[in-house]
């Protein structure tokens, strides 16, 4: 009798532990990203210059119901981009935030296809005077969007994503526009659970 209710435990907890493990997923990321800066159409005097690659890393956490999900993530963002004035003189753009994107997705066999919004807050907001010449303001905070497909191969994650910002992240010395920094996303996570 002893053995029988040991027995019947020991599957229960794992059953349980196997259908938390399909509800509930968690673990690292890290990933590259390419990043450029986008003028408004009011700054006259800048370009958007080449895409620079840039690294994030940090964790996610992935809730499934059913065919959909919700997955919150926090993580390191470094942004570093170029950006060009009129005369063709190139400026370096590297800044550091945390990211937190809360994306919604829907699960298609090993496929998910997955969009959200992220709130992102600035590491440093000091500018450089030696890099930021050309910039008056960068916000210590800013909501962005992203949307991409990913990938799930057993334990590992696989996302592809766009990230847009949806308002300006600074602006230009002597009041010429705005800029947003975007980026694609490429990166690689863990299943701890």
């Amino acid at each position: 009798m002893k053995k029988s209710i040991i027995i019947t435990g020991i599957l229960v907890a794992i059953a349980a532990f196997t259908v938390n493990a399909q509800i509930f997923t968690i673990g690292p990321k890290l990933g590259i990203s390419s990043t450029n800066i986008k003028p408004s159409e009011s700054a006259t005097n800048f370009l958007s210059g080449d895409s620079k690659v840039s690294y994030h890393a940090g964790l996610f956490a992935r809730i499934k119901i059913a065919s959909f999900y919700i997955q919150p993530e926090l993580y390191f963002n470094s942004v570093n981009a170029v950006y060009k004035d009129n005369t063709g003189a190139e400026y370096e753009f590297d800044k550091s935030k945390v990211d937190l994107p809360i994306m919604l997705g829907w699960k298609i066999g090993p496929l998910r296809l997955n969009a959200g919004p992220v709130a992102s807050f600035s590491t440093n907001t000091d500018l450089d005077p030696d890099l930021d010449t050309a910039v008056d303001e960068y916000k210590g905070a800013i909501f962005a969007y992203q949307a991409g497909i990913g990938l799930d191969i057993s334990k590992l994650t696989i996302d592809v994503r766009y990230e847009g910002n949806l308002s300006n992240q600074g602006t230009f010395t002597g009041g010429d526009g705005g800029f947003k920094v975007n980026q694609i996303l490429f990166s690689v996570g863990f299943k701890l659970i």
